[in-house]
């Protein structure tokens, strides 16, 4: 199945690191324009200069802080539409992921994972949509949820509550938007090796729970930053025009139910 996103610009947010970086590069080996959005300027430069010497003119950055989307989400699309004439597809995988016990959590901690990840998602996505409405052009928006969306994990609550209301913002601007020429989707990455997750495994402690989270995954591995790259560029592409205000798991089987190695043919 050929995909090609030739004379199309993308803007990807969190695009400095880790699965945005790879979405990033997919939509580039692909032919697209891309404007990289991120809030890390030393990051996000050594991005682009990697970026630079295979995609020459195709990769521009802009640093903003996404929690103040509803602010900068306008500017960003103004910046993409100078720098490449307009936009097809908006990519929201800007997110953090900080870990807390809702005994010891801050009304900040709350309101500074949901300006985020569910805030953030929204004021880019509808930034886009009026741009797409405007000139009466067809877009598309792919948020990245989580398979965090469906099972609760003690100590991360606040983001597994905000990957589930991306899911429901997904349906909602879906349905909103899609007779207005403007298809959106989402797609829910499981366990991914990430450098975030690799460089997190630096005690004996930690490297355990990894193997134990592993087991629990029915394909019995970690999913490559590639792999949710590839599902995002599919749900970006005509290939799926039918496909509206879905929330597809890239997780090896996670979200489908447990293995039990008693029950293994």
């Amino acid at each position: 199945m050929e995909i090609t996103f030739a004379g199309k610009t993308v803007i990807v947010t969190g695009a400095a690191a880790g699965i945005g970086r790879y979405i990033a590069e997919a939509f580039l080996q692909n032919g697209a324009n891309v404007l990289l959005v991120d809030f890390n300027k030393e990051l996000l430069n050594k991005t682009l200069a990697c970026f630079a010497e295979r995609f020459t003119g195709k990769a521009k950055g802009f640093i903003a802080d996404l929690r103040q989307a509803h602010e900068v989400g306008k500017d960003i699309v103004a910046d993409a539409i100078d720098k490449f004439g307009g936009i097809d597809v908006l990519i929201n995988n800007a997110g953090i992921y900080p870990s807390k016990y809702l005994l010891d959590l801050e009304e900040n901690d709350w309101n500074r994972i949901f300006d985020l990840n569910v805030k953030g998602y929204f004021f880019m996505g509808q930034a886009a949509a009026r741009y797409w409405v405007s000139k009466k052009q067809k877009g598309v928006i792919v948020n990245i949820s989580s398979g965090a969306a469906q099972n609760a994990r003690p100590g991360a609550i606040p983001y597994t509550t905000s990957k589930a209301a991306v899911v429901m913002l997904t349906k909602g601007m879906a349905l909103e938007w899609i007779r207005k020429g403007i298809r959106v989707n989402a797609v829910g990455p499981g366990l991914i090796e990430t450098e975030a997750l690799l460089a997190s495994l630096n005690t004996e402690e930690a490297q355990k729970e990894h193997l134990e989270k592993i087991t629990m995954i029915p394909i019995a591995r970690t999913g490559l930053p590639s792999e949710i790259a590839d599902a995002v560029l599919f749900l970006a592409s005509d290939k799926a025009e039918f496909i509206v205000g879905q929330n597809l798991f890239v997780d090896g089987g996670y979200t489908a139910g447990r293995v039990f190695k008693s029950k293994q043919a």
